[in-house]
């Protein structure tokens, strides 16, 4: 098993998923799956030598969801196998997974994100835009780090969904929303909206102090005018810069 799910990874998986998927199926393979199937016979694998780990792994502290994770990932292997023409039959389909419970929402009340950006605004974060956002649009986390400003249009009061920022073991990368709906326009609410000219200007502000501190290079010339259809710099950008 050690060896063919070395084998899919490489030729089955890579290269066909994001990079942030393959990331996950290899974790699961090399922290999961290999330790507890890796000597066992792919051919000789049966429903008992995977109900097995899993319980021992329950037992042991492991969450029902990350067994769900596991199962996934086992049957998705197996499944090519199974289409290669290597076994007759998925074992995992004989194996029922755990049920993970389903855990309650706790989101924010009303009074508590009102003091969030009520707190951001008074300290002068450099991020209150993105709190906004996050309060007053409900973008998720990778939407809204993957924000530039030609997906904003301050004039008509809306954004657009085009990217997430994934982070990968190379580092950030940005990758397509998974799916065709998530891609979507998003009204702004006028908070959000003077924030978001707020972040710009002071952007600029800060653009123009690098220009007079002659840290401008040649090749890079920056917006002059607050217009997100010139500005390409992610609204969350520079947040290293205090």
């Amino acid at each position: 098993m050690g060896e063919y799910l070395d084998r899919w990874l490489s030729d089955s998986v890579s290269d066909t998923v994001k990079a942030t998927t393959f990331e996950r199926y290899e974790q699961i393979t090399r922290l999961h799956l290999k330790p507890a199937l890796g000597r066992v016979k792919l051919k000789a694998l049966t429903p008992a030598h995977i109900r097995g780990p899993y319980r021992e792994k329950l037992e042991a502290g492991s969450s029902a969801r990350t067994l769900r994770y596991v199962h996934t990932t086992l049957h998705k292997a197996l499944k090519q196998a199974v289409m290669d023409g290597l076994i007759p039959r998925n074992a995992t389909e004989a194996v029922k997974p755990p049920q993970p419970s389903r855990e309650e929402m706790r989101p924010l009340t009303p009074e508590q994100a009102n003091l969030l950006l009520q707190v951001a605004h008074e300290a002068g974060d450099r991020l209150e835009a993105l709190y906004v956002l996050a309060i007053h649009a409900g973008l998720r986390q990778g939407e809204l780090l993957g924000l530039m400003w030609d997906d904003v249009d301050l004039e008509h009061g809306s954004l657009q969904v085009r990217r997430t920022l994934a982070i990968t073991k190379s580092g950030p990368v940005f990758t397509f929303p998974k799916t065709a709906g998530s891609q979507r326009s998003v009204k702004l609410t006028s908070k959000a909206i003077e924030a978001l000219k707020h972040h710009l200007e002071r952007q600029l502000g800060e653009i123009d102090g690098s220009d007079r501190c002659g840290a401008r290079t040649a090749s890079y010339s920056p917006p002059r005018r607050a217009s997100p259809s010139t500005a390409t710099t992610s609204p969350g950008a520079r947040s290293s810069r205090s």
